[in-house]
């Protein structure tokens, strides 16, 4: 019978390292990082890796790797234009919003 189980619990078990991160294992500002992504990224892109909604628009996680932490701040304080095809809309974001969001990239860079 424990056999049973054990060779149903480690397929299981797999699975969940692969799911994305959930906003219950991120603290502080990486959490509402992620937070502020769901309500205005995710609409297009993987919050974590893989597929995402806009075939075109990348996952947030190959997007933390695209551009040095420093670019990515710069990027995100002149608004999000350059390197974008013409689908994506631009945005500008508030101070606080971008160091969330760097550190929730600095998350996603750490996990690889």
């Amino acid at each position: 019978m424990i056999k049973h189980l054990l060779i149903l619990a480690v397929p299981l078990l797999s699975a969940a390292c692969v799911t994305d991160r959930g906003a219950d294992t991120l603290t502080g500002s990486a959490a509402e990082g992620r937070a502020f992504a769901a309500a205005h990224c995710a609409g297009c892109h993987a919050l974590e890796g893989g597929e995402s909604p806009n075939p075109d628009a990348p996952s947030l996680r190959r997007a933390a790797h695209q551009l040095p932490a420093p670019m990515m701040a710069g990027s995100l304080r002149t608004g999000i234009q350059i390197g974008h095809t013409a689908g994506m809309p631009i945005f500008v974001f508030e101070d606080e919003n971008i160091d969330k969001l760097l550190a929730y990239f600095e998350v996603l860079r750490a996990d690889d």
